[in-house]
């Protein structure tokens, strides 16, 4: 029995049905392990969304958004780096029964493509090694690191271009991962 194709999908979020919409929601929601509550605000008002298909059913989903500006800037507080004008890459998340078959990789080099030019930040538990991997292989570097408030994790902020570092009156702290 031959399997029909992985189709892979970069769009932005106006060009996307609802339903499509809904499945990439509920897909984040299942297993990316970041806060939701704001998920469909963000998708709707992102730069650029990618996904996979199978036999008509979202199998995997990462988006290069606009990050909400209260979260970049308790990063850029805890971290010292300067953010402002990047966008997020966020909401990665392939169903379980894909994952190891390359999707991820595939949909973040698709979003990397598509968004030529683009300062691009992403943030990544440093325990949470198949994202990190990923990462890596598409050579973003860690910039800066700080602990999650609520959760007690290191987190990294990892990004395809180094930002300056914030002025010297910067505020050190822990930030809450929980995205807006």
């Amino acid at each position: 029995m031959k399997t029909s194709p992985v189709v892979y999908c970069f769009k932005r979020p106006e060009e996307i049905s609802a339903e499509t919409l809904d499945q990439i929601r509920n897909l984040i929601r299942e297993g990316s392990g970041v806060g939701t509550s704001w998920v469909m605000e963000n998708l709707k008002k992102a730069f650029l969304i990618a996904y996979a298909e199978h036999e008509g059913k979202v199998v995997g989903t990462s988006t290069h958004k606009y990050p909400q500006k209260a979260y970049r800037e308790k990063i850029e507080a805890a971290t010292g780096l300067d953010l402002e004008g990047y966008l997020e890459r966020g909401y990665t998340a392939v169903r379980s029964e894909y994952r190891g078959s390359g999707i991820g990789g595939r949909l973040i080099r698709g979003l990397i493509e598509r968004s030529e030019g683009q300062r691009v930040y992403v943030t990544i538990r440093l325990d949470n090694r198949p994202p990190l991997k990923m990462t890596y292989r598409e050579k973003m570097v860690l910039a800066g690191r700080f602990i999650n408030e609520r959760t007690g994790r290191e987190i990294g902020v990892f990004v395809n271009q180094l930002p300056p570092e914030k002025s010297p009156e910067r505020i050190e702290g822990p930030v809450n991962a929980e995205r807006p």
